[in-house]
């Protein structure tokens, strides 16, 4: 108890400091300090549960090796127990400093646990984010010469024209009842449905949307003669064609090698015309990626069809499943998972990963943006890399070359997200991936890709070929009598494909 014989500056006999100010003001002191130190055990708690959520996260993320999280638990661990226990024996007023210094720590701690747990979870929603959905929409449009009235109850009672065969032809129906009644009439291709609408026998017609491609293509007159009145979604009840492929369930362990489809589109539709389309052949033990380049003018039979043959780009327009289907058909291999690219965000994501180098086997300015190339090599941003990769009017050997320029850009983006760099752009890059691709790949797979290459840091060493063939004009399964511009396939440069395919599977 203070009795007043020892001023303020004047030290007491036992050495203690003499208290400073009234009783009242001592208390307010005190009572700061035991907040404080309350505050400063909270923080050495929220630390740990940080800490712990963080580890939590990233194990069910699966990216981190074993060892990798076992280790940096522990540690990490370690350092945040450590600092609790220093700042739970931590007295105050008597050591600020110290409070404050190991107060910081604890902050510190308690950020660097919740970005690392942000970044587990923003991982794992991508992964879950790019599987396709469930429940796959497949468009239709109807449509009627631009002379027609615009309104689709005109059709009402009228004859109106599908396509013969159609898988989907009672949902159709039952959906276009919904909006006008007709009378609907089977046309066996879409060269003969063009004719009969331009001269004016059926008033309109009801088509998967996929098609309105191939008449911009093939028929531009007839396309720019059409309108459409209504589009419509609908959802199949099961496969659109049959038999179907199914990926594979398991991925196994992650040095397991695999094949993957990449088709290039436009759009996500379940249905659509695919301009790349290119096997990726994995092989994680041995570091290897075979990139095969398909033209997309390739005659091919169309798996589960008979009779003429197809252009491969015409089987997305049946769905991805038709596309993967038909090439494992021609290069007789099992194919485990496909990706869909949509090339327009392509330009974003190369863009977010600071671009890529790319090797330009000639001097060429592309037609999309006037981009001029060298011969050698090429750093690329994201509208330069969508240029690079459409060309094709530039070249002799024309799709030929577009096909290996776009694995070159495959290749630039597997280099880049090689570098362990990438990483600290996680979430921009996750973003950006977000809206570039869906792929039937669990997430299993992706995430044990890229656990095994933190572990084993893998150089991947990337080749690519292509298939090859002759220039003819040809009736096709998906457009009739009517002859369009094919490549008839050299035998000799698929089995040389297969060959290297089954090279690489082998290790």
């Amino acid at each position: 108890m203070d009795d007043g014989r020892y001023g303020s500056d004047q030290p007491r006999p036992d050495g203690r400091p003499a208290s400073s100010g009234s009783r009242p003001a001592r208390a307010q002191v005190a009572g700061s300090a035991r907040s404080l130190m309350v505050v400063g055990k909270v923080l050495a708690g929220l630390a740990l549960a940080a800490l712990a959520l963080a580890v939590a996260m990233t194990y069910r993320s699966g990216v981190l090796p074993p060892w990798w999280l076992v280790g940096g638990a522990i540690v990490a661990g370690a350092v945040t127990v450590g600092i609790g226990v220093a700042l739970w024996r931590t007295r105050l007023p008597g050591h600020p400093i110290r409070f404050g210094a190991l107060s910081g720590l604890s902050l510190v701690l308690i950020a660097l646990s919740l970005v690392l747990s942000h970044a587990m979870v923003a991982l794992t929603d991508f992964t879950n984010g790019i599987q396709p959905t469930t429940a796959a929409t497949v468009r239709y449009d109807v449509i009627a010469l631009k002379s027609h009235s615009p309104d689709i109850a005109s059709l009402a009672g009228q004859p109106v024209g599908r396509l013969e065969g159609d898988p989907n032809a009672a949902l159709v129906q039952t959906e276009l009842n919904r909006l006008v009644q007709v009378n609907l009439v089977d046309v066996a291709d879409p060269g003969a449905l063009a004719e009969l609408i331009t001269d004016a026998t059926l008033p309109g017609a009801v088509i998967n949307d996929a098609y309105l491609a191939l008449y911009e293509e093939n028929l531009p007159e007839f396309y720019a003669s059409v309108q459409i009145l209504r589009s419509f979604d609908i959802v199949p009840l099961g496969p659109t064609w049959a038999p179907t492929w199914t990926p594979k369930p398991d991925p196994g362990p992650a040095t397991t090698p695999f094949v993957l489809y990449i088709s290039g589109v436009d759009s996500y539709s379940y249905s659509g015309r695919s301009d790349v389309n290119i096997l990726a052949v994995v092989n994680p033990g041995s570091g290897r990626i075979l990139l095969v380049s398909t033209p997309r003018d390739y005659y091919v039979q169309l798996h589960g069809t008979t009779g003429r043959k197809d252009k491969l780009t015409h089987a997305g327009i049946y769905g991805v499943d038709m596309s993967v289907a038909t090439l494992q058909d021609l290069y007789q291999i099992e194919i485990d998972y496909w990706l869909r690219i949509n090339f327009n965000s392509v330009v974003r994501l190369v863009d977010t990963v600071g671009g890529i180098e790319v090797y330009s086997d000639y001097a060429f300015t592309s037609a999309h943006g006037r981009h001029s190339f060298v011969q050698g090599w090429n750093h690329l941003n994201g509208d330069q890399a969508l240029a690079f990769a459409r060309e094709r009017y530039s070249f002799a050997g024309g799709d030929r070359v577009r096909g290996q320029n776009q694995e070159k850009i495959i290749e630039g983006l597997v280099r880049r997200f090689s570098d362990p760099t990438i990483l600290l752009r996680y979430n921009t890059i996750l973003s950006s991936l977000q809206d570039a691709f869906q792929t039937s790949a669990p997430g299993d797979l992706i995430t044990g890709l890229v656990n095994h290459q933190l572990s084993q840091k893998i150089d991947w060493q990337v080749e690519s070929i292509s298939v090859n063939g002759s220039d003819a004009s040809e009736p096709t399964y998906s457009m009739g009598n009517q002859r369009l511009y094919v490549m008839i396939p050299d035998q000799a440069t698929v089995r040389a494909a297969q060959d290297r395919i089954a090279q690489v599977l082998a290790g």
